[in-house]
């Protein structure tokens, strides 16, 4: 977990040797998670959905392919694709190197979550924030 700030250097999460998809968490905190996804070369990761979660891809080094709705998004380096809470989206790695992407995941809030969000906020304010 993080505190109120944190830095992480991603680079310093990278596998020394990579068989399969890696997945490699980088950080959780209150309603966003983030990960890298690497994925060798011809790897990819079937189209499926988020009902709950929107998600950010940003993509590090090497190259693929994401499809969000049918559609085709290119992915090099410095990309940053934005896909909504529900809607399918897969990846494939189109390159002959390793495809590293960020993945940020920002938890939906809904009404039904209102409580939780007083408690925590007025725990953080008297000092009794567990992290």
């Amino acid at each position: 977990m993080i505190s109120d700030f944190g830095q992480l250097n991603v680079n310093a999460y990278r596998p020394s040797h990579l068989y399969g998809i890696h997945h490699v968490n980088l950080y959780s905190h209150e309603e966003i998670t983030a990960e890298l996804v690497i994925l060798p070369p011809g790897a990819s990761i079937a189209p499926h959905r988020h009902d709950n979660a929107h998600e950010i891809f940003d993509v590090l080094e090497g190259s693929g392919s994401f499809v969000v709705t049918g559609r085709p998004v290119s992915g090099e380096p410095g990309k940053c694709v934005f896909v909504a809470a529900g809607v399918e989206h897969s990846m494939q790695n189109t390159s002959d190197r390793d495809w590293t992407v960020r993945v940020t995941y920002q938890q939906r809030i809904y009404p039904r979550h209102i409580g939780k969000l007083i408690d925590r906020s007025i725990r953080k304010r008297l000092g009794l924030f567990y992290r």
